[in-house]
C-alpha cells in the first residue's frame, strides 16, 4: 500500500511540476535621494492556460516594480495583470517562450473535496527545486483567527516554507484544487479553493479587478423555536439590514430567516457568503425568507462591496539578497478595486 501511495505521489509530481514556476518580485524603495536596499520576495505559481496566464499570491507581488519566473532554467519577463487583496490572487502573465503554448495543470473540483482528502502541494521551499509535500485536508473554514474569509477556504496539514506560498494544492488525480495563500499558526496551509480562484481569475481577465458582491445584511445563525417545525435545524437569520446598500433597496427586514439563495439551501451563514461568492456585480438574485411565519420571494440586485483591509494573515516572504533582475519594461499599472 505505501509502495502505491508513493508511486502516486512521485507519478502526479513528475507530470505537474513543469507547470509550476518560482516568482520573482523585486521593488526599488527610494526615500528622496536615498535609494535603499530593494525589497525581494520569492513565491510559488503555476500555468493555468496555454497562454501563459499564472496564478499566485497577491501579497508576492504587490507593488513590485519588477517581475519574472525561473522555468526550464531560464528567466522570463512577467507581468501583472491584476490581483485581488481580499483572496490574496494575482494574475501575471509570460509570452510564451518561442511562440509554444505553455503547460498548464489541469482544474479540478473543489467542492468535491471532504474533511480527510489527500492533497499534494507542489512548490518552491527556499532557494532549492520544487518538492512535493503530502497532507489531508483538515478542515473548511469561514474564518480563521477572527478573520472572516469571502468564502470558505480549505486548511490541509501542508506546512509552508518560504517560498512556497502560490503553489498549487492538487488532488489524488493531478488535478490542481486549490492554491497555497498562507500559513496557519500550528503549521497547516491555508489554500484558496481552485474554484474561487478560477473565478478570481476570470474576473481581473475580463474585467480589471475581481467583482466582490455587496449585499449589505450581517446575518447571524440561531437555533429555531422549541414548536419549530425543524427544531434541530439552524436558521439563518438577518441580523441588520444596513442603509443605503441592495439589501435596504431590495426591502429586506430585521429578523427575516433566509431559507434559500436562488436554488441553494441556506443553513449556516457559510451558505450565504459560498453562494453570493459567485455572483457578479449587477446580477439579479433572488432570495427566499421566512417573514411572520410566511415565505416571501426577494429579488436583490448584487452591488459592488465596499473596499475592504487586505487578507488577513500571509506567508512572510524569505529575507534573501536580490539577484540581478533581467531587464524587463516599466510594469502595468495594477488596477484598483473600486467600492
Amino acid at each position: 500500500m505505501l509502495e502505491t501511495m508513493d508511486h502516486e505521489v512521485t507519478s502526479i509530481y513528475e507530470k505537474s511540476r513543469d507547470a509550476v514556476v518560482k516568482i520573482h518580485a523585486l521593488r526599488q524603495i527610494q526615500i528622496g535621494n536615498l535609494l535603499l536596499l530593494p525589497s525581494y520576495r520569492i513565491a510559488t505559481g503555476f500555468f493555468i492556460d496555454k497562454d501563459g496566464h499564472i496564478l499566485t499570491t497577491a501579497t508576492a507581488v504587490d507593488d513590485a516594480d519588477t517581475c519574472w519566473i525561473d522555468w526550464r532554467g531560464q528567466r522570463i519577463n512577467a507581468r501583472v495583470v491584476g490581483r485581488d487583496a481580499q483572496t490574496n490572487l494575482a494574475v501575471l502573465k509570460i509570452d510564451p517562450v518561442d511562440g509554444a503554448p505553455t503547460p498548464f495543470l489541469t482544474q479540478g473540483d473543489s467542492d468535491s473535496l471532504r474533511v480527510g482528502s489527500m492533497v499534494i502541494a507542489v512548490a518552491f521551499p527556499y532557494d532549492q527545486p520544487s518538492v512535493p509535500v503530502v497532507g489531508f485536508v483538515s478542515g473548511l473554514d469561514i474564518q480563521s483567527n477572527g478573520h472572516v474569509f469571502p468564502t470558505t477556504h480549505i486548511r490541509a496539514g501542508c506546512r509552508l516554507s518560504p517560498g512556497q506560498a502560490g503553489g498549487p494544492l492538487l488532488n489524488v488525480h493531478g488535478e490542481v484544487i486549490g492554491i497555497a495563500i498562507a500559513e496557519h499558526a500550528d503549521g497547516q496551509c491555508c489554500a484558496l479553493p481552485i474554484n474561487a480562484a478560477h473565478k478570481i481569475s476570470q474576473d481581473i481577465l475580463a474585467f480589471g479587478q475581481a467583482q466582490h458582491p455587496w449585499v449589505g445584511l450581517r446575518v447571524s445563525e440561531r437555533l429555531p423555536a422549541a414548536n419549530a417545525a425543524e427544531p434541530g435545524q439552524r436558521q439563518v437569520f438577518v441580523q441588520q439590514v444596513f442603509s443605503n446598500t441592495p439589501a435596504a433597496v431590495a426591502g429586506f427586514h430585521d429578523g427575516d430567516i433566509l431559507v434559500t439563495i436562488t436554488s441553494n439551501e441556506v443553513r449556516r451563514s457559510a451558505d450565504v457568503l459560498n453562494t453570493m461568492f459567485y455572483h457578479r456585480v449587477g446580477d439579479k438574485v433572488e432570495f427566499t425568507v421566512l417573514r411572520d411565519g410566511l415565505e416571501q420571494k426577494i429579488i436583490l440586485t448584487v452591488g459592488g462591496r465596499p473596499a475592504q483591509e487586505a487578507f488577513g494573515f500571509v506567508s512572510a516572504p524569505q529575507a534573501v539578497s536580490p539577484p540581478e533582475p533581467p531587464v524587463v519594461p516599466r510594469p502595468v499599472a495594477l488596477p484598483v478595486s473600486e467600492p
